[in-house]
């Protein structure tokens, strides 16, 4: 009956996880698949592993590949959260044989807190990663004795600072003078790799994770908290507790859990910042109508979302009729001056691809990309990349991006697709979108800048009739500057 509830209580947790990310939050999983590009080569896996933490980086980098089909990702999150609660409920081991459905409970606290703490969308899939590699160490920590002289070091370079975790876990479990001492050897061990392999990172983001966290700047109070509480459920599940009623306790601690998780979800979870990535996710896979109702019902005012919205009403067929219906920023609401950060300006990157400015779109692009703060490339922007440089007659510069595209999972594909096309002129020529923006592109070269945009679209439009786009972009701009002029 023990087993049955443990399993039954498990499976509800990675059920809850699955729907979460499967239909509450699917943008999250987009966000960070289109923010790293894994690649199956050896200097890849070098690259990864010459810095501290790199185990768990490169782990994590290769499940986020998967995230590219949305089911995958939220299969892998949920699979992560049970392997996560489980090995907490294994490193406490089982004293006695009582009823202990009251402490199981709290194995799901660290596993729920993650949940949480990654309703900030720049954590970084290597922390959950390499706490379950910590939490994994646990017993053979304890177990490890003097082995932990190597251990130790080799863990804090494989999965990072979260190896304290472990380590404070055997001093706790042993309470001898030699358990004490590898407190001291973690820390000297750890100062003397970095010195020696890692000095050109500040000592501030070495000591408390390289690439747990995208912003570099920051530190979230949660990086520090949620191994700390993983410890002490270790610990309390471990306890020889023996509550009079332990069953009775099964159901409110579930209701508790769930309340707390809920407050937690509620209070981490911008509400704007994960609409503008729902708009982002879902222009990707081009179901315009559904930004359009997303936005009928709750829509951010800022400039981004504005940008996303009127792009899906061209899409549908509706800007110049329901341009009024949805919150306006001036012309920054349909093509947004480069932000250079590794959001902003993808909707405006592709609907420049499609009103005919490539060169432009590649500006964008290469910003965006370059833009994301941990320095790792991107499969989604660098296919952009690829094609600006393909319609261009860059077949040299395209060639290097679908290269390196070539060595991944799901972009491998297409960028083989490319390499092959480009070695033949006719076949770029006869490809319908390619041909397509050579046809309604700038015919001369000239400098461009954001105030002159607007003429830059009446040019593409009296170059060719057909670009339907210059020409309602350009009288939505005109509308729109007469708009903030009558303010």
């Amino acid at each position: 009956m023990k087993r049955l509830y443990r399993i039954l209580t498990s499976s509800l947790l990675g059920a809850a996880v699955f729907v979460f990310w499967m239909w509450l939050y699917p943008q999250d999983i987009s966000y960070q698949e289109q923010n790293q590009l894994f690649l199956f080569t050896g200097d890849y896996l070098f690259q990864r592993l010459s810095l501290p933490g790199g185990l768990a980086d490169w782990l994590s980098e290769f499940l986020v590949q998967f995230f590219y089909i949305r089911a995958a990702g939220a299969l892998i999150m949920a699979l992560l959260a049970v392997l996560l609660q489980q090995l907490v409920w294994n490193a406490a081991g089982r004293p006695g044989t009582e009823d202990r459905r009251s402490l199981y409970a709290l194995s799901f606290i660290p596993s729920l807190l993650m949940l949480i703490y990654q309703g900030d969308v720049e954590v970084l899939m290597s922390y959950p990663v390499a706490l379950i590699l910590a939490t994994a160490l646990c017993p053979l920590m304890a177990r490890a004795r003097w082995h932990r002289l190597w251990l130790i070091p080799l863990g804090w370079w494989l999965a990072g600072p979260v190896i304290a975790l472990p380590v404070l876990y055997s001093i706790l479990r042993g309470r001898k003078g030699q358990d004490l001492l590898m407190a001291g050897w973690l820390v000297l061990s750890a100062f003397v790799e970095y010195r020696l392999l890692a000095a050109q990172y500040p000592a501030r983001d070495a000591f408390l994770g390289l690439n747990y966290y995208r912003l570099v700047e920051f530190l979230p109070a949660l990086q520090i908290i949620i191994p700390a509480v993983t410890l002490i459920v270790i610990f309390l599940c471990g306890a020889d507790l023996r509550p009079r009623h332990p069953g009775a306790w099964a159901l409110p601690s579930a209701i508790l859990l769930a309340a707390g998780t809920w407050a937690g979800i509620h209070s981490t979870y911008d509400k704007d910042v994960h609409e503008v990535l729902a708009y982002d996710w879902l222009i990707r896979h081009e179901r315009y109508g559904d930004v359009i109702r997303r936005a009928e019902k709750y829509q951010p005012r800022n400039p981004v979302s504005a940008c996303s919205v009127n792009f899906c009403l061209f899409m549908n067929g509706s800007l110049e009729s329901r341009l009024g219906d949805f919150y306006q920023c001036g012309t920054e609401g349909l093509v947004l001056p480069s932000i250079r950060d590794n959001l902003s300006d993808i909707t405006s990157a592709e609907l420049l691809w499609m009103m005919g400015m490539p060169n432009i779109t590649l500006q964008y692009m290469f910003d965006v990309q370059e833009s994301i703060q941990n320095g790792r490339k991107s499969g989604r922007f660098m296919t952009r990349i690829a094609e600006c440089n393909i319609v261009n007659g860059w077949y040299d510069r395209a060639g290097r991006y679908l290269d390196i595209l070539s060595h991944s999972l799901f972009y491998r594909k297409w960028a083989l697709s490319r390499k092959a096309m480009i070695l033949d002129k006719e076949k770029v020529a006869s490809d319908p979108v390619y041909s397509y923006i050579r046809q309604v592109r700038f015919r001369d070269d000239f400098i461009t800048f954001y105030d002159g945009l607007d003429l830059m679209m009446a040019v593409l439009y009296n170059q060719n009739k057909n670009n339907f786009m210059a020409a309602q972009y350009y009288t939505a701009w005109q509308r729109l500057k007469q708009m903030e002029a009558g303010q």
